[in-house]
């Protein structure tokens, strides 16, 4: 008899049996029966579970599921790459954490992952729905900017999941633990009441089973987590697992929030039935997971009104590949779904083929198969042999849909390494069964006998993975469609420092723009406090489609500002807060860093005698509001202050005092007046006349306490007295800065909320003293926009400030700021490179701000504008484009993997030509770990014209707002332009046409062509 004929002979009985038994009921393909409750231990180890996170099947076993959202970073596939950030390195590590477990059987993994094109929507429809709730309770009129981002993103989105189900079997305890876990089943059964169709969790409760479950969940999860360097797992209950097992079945009939009744949130329902009690208890696991109608037709299987196609793998991959092959193989509109179950064992599956294969040897079509048994078996020796099926299913709304995917899937698996497959299956209910998770315990029905590495090597196992899934307000997707969501400012991270960096024309302020516009749609009852400072008129996009969605009484809520260096935007470097009379702490701050920033030598970037700069700066500002706060105040002078005149007379305050009490009289005594009589307005004014001037601040530094302690200090490497050094400088710098130098004309609502601050008009040249200017504006700018963010943290000093009449004025502001995350943004930066002192005094900010619920963006053009210590300092990159050169400080600082870099690199810069959006690095720092990912940001037309900022594009949409107003600019823009640029047409005209006006003309043929329509 041929030896080889009669072992195949014994396989194929084998694999008969299993393939052609069939359940009677399909209910009956589930094994999980009920759960095993938590107690004291689990709510104090994993104090967020509400619900058991432990499934008990008929056959006793314990089931737990990991949702594995993916890998932290992107990880090098290449297979001579072992080191740290390598998938082989957590390939390695795995098998080396389950080598043991392996070694004997009792525990069993399966890996499920799915991708699924149509409920991409879904993903963005989930993720806007807070945003538009939001929008309803502010009252901002941005809904079609919100439905655009569906619209827009929804054709690139895959939904994407992956799950690791957990099992652990009987035999993993002592026969004497099971023989007295069976007596006292069989007694309590003899006592409890009956409920057949009922959970019952006493009868599969088993401490020593549990405590070797948790022990191998515990390993498992050690072992994928890599020490914060693998992947982003979490443990689900079994409400979630049941929610997913029954959407799998029923995929369009499943409600969001469905979820198995448990036992203990079950409710009595229906009619007693003689004498069992099962309508008192929670049905079984199984009734309600499998409860829906499944027919057969050839091969395919139709369930909740799909028809879903199995492919099953008979050969393993003859060339291993790794998981993102066969994800790039699979057309990203088919949908499908994957189950891999890992078992220990397989050398002892195998014994009996190996031994009648020793003694068939000899013969030389069987000595192939006896060499590779026996090299299975001395890798047995060192690496587990493991058993391994893997199953594959794909669905669609008809049949002939489904048999299309079927084939494409079919194909792809066959192309990933080259791999054996079928789709003919006995009962292809039974092998629908085995691609959901975790409802069956039944593996496929080809065994595969890999070494334990090889069998991990095919998990998906680097996969784009995101700590925000289902609770960010940001989506971006990654190049093959996967889902990936951000959430700003949230408190998976330890601050909110955030870096963009990008060539001008790629679409950094466009990134920035959007940034600020989620955080406008989800705020949750008010705007958010956002403070734009910006060079070159990006930001007022962004100012002018917030206004355009506010009723007309809110329209200063939101307003952009162009600083001129003239009296007409004069804010006095020395205001403090309304009702006070000196400055608090970060008041204080701002003075003193910008009056040393006007000492500064813009040869080193730093003041002149640092130390003692600062300490004359500091005791200068106390002087200063010493002598006009409580010495010598400001007397009172009629014909100043207009509006401060007219409230005298209007609230009959004039007329309470006589003329010699008026000439006596101070600004302060004014303001206090006007202000417990409600004329607020006045009464700013006339605070602002009480505070000092530049001009008079230099004239005090001859004060003797000044002279005594500095007057002989030289400046270093001159003779000059520094404070003679520095008199000259706050003279200069009250010549150079007439805008901050007189008594504050220009005020900002303070219901004001979004301000835009550019500096267009009044930043320096590219020369040193050119970027000094520039820095010391964007300090000015910073204190106008969002000078008061860190008032809550100063409460208590504001309070011992200001006179008992001023405090509920300031407490509104406080619990107004107190409540809410701030973001201040500083784009174009690279204008103030080189002036050190204002980097420093930015990133001094930036680290104080983190104890004040502030986001920090800051913006330039190159990676290496920003210092050292910003980069450090930072949590968040948005890398548009970077240098070469830059790639060490990436990979050191942030740990970036380096082959992930050079990859960005070779990628083309700026929008894709199929709209798929921008490539964008992103790093995110977050309390677990490290993010890093290459994404694609996809912005609609809407958008983009409303956030553009190339001067072409910016001008056509000024030309058209100045005829039709902003919203109908936008939306006819967006309709003739949905890339969201007329750049090209523009350029292209202006080399065709013979026109004075290119822009015009285009704006012009546009209205025309709208027609009645407009």
């Amino acid at each position: 008899m041929n030896i080889n004929r009669f072992i195949f002979t014994i396989e194929d009985c084998l694999n008969t049996l299993s393939r052609f038994s069939v359940a009677s009921s399909f209910v009956e393909y589930c094994d999980l029966r009920t759960v095993i409750g938590l107690d004291r231990q689990d709510r104090e180890r994993r104090p967020w579970l509400n619900s058991p996170y432990i499934a008990a099947t008929k056959r006793g076993e314990y089931l737990s599921v990991f949702e594995v959202s993916g890998a932290f970073r992107e990880m090098d596939e290449a297979s001579d790459q072992t080191g740290p950030g390598s998938l082989e390195s957590l390939i390695t590590s795995m098998s080396d954490s389950l080598n043991t477990a392996y070694k004997n059987s009792g525990h069993k993994i399966s890996c499920v992952f799915e991708r699924d094109p149509e409920m991409g929507k879904e993903e963005i429809e989930d993720m806007v729905a807070p945003q538009k709730r939001s929008l309803a309770n502010t009252g901002i009129q941005l809904q079609d900017v919100v439905d655009e981002k569906v619209t827009t993103l929804s054709p690139w989105l895959v939904r994407e999941r992956c799950w690791l189900a957990i099992w652990s079997g009987p035999d993993l305890i002592s026969n004497s633990d099971r023989t007295a876990h069976d007596e006292l089943v069989r007694r309590l059964a003899e006592r409890v009441p009956k409920a057949r169709f009922a959970q019952s969790p006493w009868q599969w409760t088993l401490s020593a089973l549990k405590i070797r479950h948790e022990a191998f969940l515990d390993n498992v999860e050690q072992a994928l987590r890599h020490s914060s360097d693998g992947l982003i797992l979490r443990l689900l209950d079994i409400h979630e697992v049941g929610r997913e097992i029954r959407r799998q079945t029923e995929r369009y009939s499943t409600p969001r929030n469905w979820q198995p009744h448990l036992p203990e949130d079950a409710q009595p329902a229906g009619y007693r039935w003689t004498d069992d009690e099962s309508v008192l208890h929670a049905p079984s696991l199984h009734l309600q997971l499998f409860n829906t109608q499944v027919t057969t037709q050839g091969n395919l299987v139709q369930a909740g009104g799909l028809w879903h196609g199995m492919v099953s793998i008979t050969l393993p991959p003859q060339n291993l590949q790794t998981f993102n092959e066969l994800v790039r193989a699979v057309p990203r509109a088919v949908p499908w779904r994957i189950r891999m179950d890992l078992m220990p064992g397989g050398m002892k599956a195998l014994n009996l083929k190996k031994t009648l294969l020793t003694y068939s040897s000899f013969i030389s079509a069987v000595r192939p198969m006896y060499e590779s048994v026996m090299t299975l078996a001395a890798t047995d020796e060192k690496e587990p042999v493991c058993i391994m099926t893997i199953m594959a299913s794909t669905w669609g709304k008809t049949r002939e849909i489904c048999a299309r995917n079927q084939a494409i899937l079919k194909s792809a698996i066959e192309g990933w390494g080259v791999c054996g497959t079928t789709t003919t299956f006995g009962d292809p209910r039974r092998a629908w069964v085995n691609t959901i998770l975790a409802a069956s315990g039944g593996s496929g029905p080809v065994p595969l006998y890999p070494p334990l590495s090889h069998a991990i090597s095919l998990f998906p196992l680097n996969r784009a993975g995101s700590v925000w899934r289902g609770k960010g307000n940001l989506m971006l997707h990654t190049e093959d469609g996967s889902a990936f969501e951000v959430g700003l400012a949230s408190s998976q991270q330890n601050k909110h420092t955030e870096l963009a960096p990008g060539d001008p024309g790629l679409g950094k302020s466009v990134l920035i723009n959007t940034l600020s516009e989620i955080q406008i749609s989800s705020a949750q009852k008010n705007l958010p406090f956002i403070a734009y400072i910006d060079k070159g008129y990006s930001a007022q996009g962004l100012v002018q489609l917030i206004r355009d969605s506010l009723p007309p009484e809110r329209k200063d809520e939101a307003v952009g500002i162009i600083l001129s260096n003239d009296p007409e935007y004069t804010r006095n470097l020395f205001d403090v807060m309304y009702g006070a009379k000196k400055p608090i702490t970060p008041e204080k701050n701002f003075m003193s860093s910008v009056l040393c920033a006007l000492c500064v030598d813009t040869g080193t970037g730093q003041p002149c005698n640092p130390g003692d700069t600062r300490q004359i700066i500091n005791q200068l500002i106390e002087l200063a509001f010493k002598e006009y706060g409580e010495n010598n105040p400001r007397l009172y002078r009629a014909s100043t202050e207009e509006l401060v005149d007219s409230a005298l007379q209007d609230s009959g305050l004039y007329e309470k005092h006589d003329a010699a009490w008026w000439a006596r009289s101070t600004w302060f005594e004014v303001r206090d007046m006007l202000h417990n009589a409600g004329y607020i307005m006045a009464a700013q004014r006339a605070h602002y006349q009480a505070m000092p001037q530049l001009p008079e601040v230099s004239s005090m530094l001859g004060h003797t306490s000044l002279r005594d302690v500095f007057g002989t200090v030289q400046r270093d490497g001159s003779n000059e007295l520094l404070l003679d050094y520095i008199r000259r400088a706050l003279e200069q710098g009250h010549n150079d800065y007439p805008m901050i130098s007189g008594y504050t004309r220009f005020m900002i609502n303070p219901e004001t909320r979004v301000i835009a601050v550019d500096l267009n008009n009044v930043a320096g040249d590219k020369t040193p003293a050119g970027r000094l200017k520039t820095g010391i504006m964007y300090l000015l700018a910073g204190q106008i926009a969002g000078g008061d963010f860190t008032l809550p943290q100063y409460r208590d000093e504001v309070l011992k400030q200001l006179p008992r009449e001023y405090h509920e004025i300031a407490l509104k502001r406080i619990n107004q700021l107190d409540q809410e995350v701030k973001t201040k943004v500083y784009d174009e930066l690279h204008n103030a490179r080189g002036i050190d002192f204002i980097w420093e005094n930015l990133d001094t900010q930036e680290r104080e701000q983190r104890k004040f619920a502030i986001r920090t963006v800051l913006s330039t053009q190159y990676l290496r504008d920003y210092p050292e210590s910003v980069l450090k300092s930072a949590n968040t990159l948005w890398l548009i484009r970077y240098k070469p050169e830059d790639i060490p400080v990436l990979r050191d600082n942030f740990n970036v993997p380096e082959f992930m870099l050079k990859r960005f690199l070779k990628m083309p810069e700026g929008p894709a030509p199929d709209g798929s959006g921008v490539p964008v690095l992103g790093v995110f720092r977050v309390k677990s770990g490290t993010l890093a990912r290459i994404l694609k940001f996809t912005v609609g037309p809407l958008e983009l014209w409303a956030l553009n900022s190339s001067p072409k594009d910016s001008a056509l949409r000024k030309t058209l707002t100045n005829k039709l107003g902003s919203v109908r600019a936008r939306k006819i823009l967006a309709e003739n332009f949905p890339r969201g640029s007329a750049t090209s047409l523009i350029e292209h005209r202006a080399g065709q046409h013979n026109s004075d006006n290119v822009i015009e003309d285009l704006a012009s043929e546009l209205i025309r062509k709208q027609g009645y329509n407009l």
